[in-house]
């Protein structure tokens, strides 16, 4: 089972926010970028730039989530790469 950690929380608006997680286990981390939209969305994306693109290019992220219950069992069981 992975543990997580918020590193960084940007505030783009009162209920918007992107949060800098990382996530570990044993022996692998990996950082995840999070866009919580108001508490009824959440986009999670592996790299700084699908993030960039989300917001740019109107792209959509890997992983999408309704609930927060969700997000913390994804991350608690997403497989980390080295």
């Amino acid at each position: 089972m992975n543990k997580f950690e918020a590193l960084h929380t940007e505030y783009l608006r009162p209920s918007r926010t992107i949060e800098t997680v990382l996530v570990t286990n044993e022996c692998l981390s990996e950082i995840f970028f999070i866009y919580n939209y108001e508490g009824i969305s959440f986009r999670v994306f592996k790299s700084h730039l699908d993030l960039i693109n989300f917001f740019l290019n109107k792209s959509e992220s890997s992983f999408h989530f309704n609930t927060e219950d969700e997000l913390d069992i994804f991350l608690s069981e997403e497989k980390l790469v080295a």
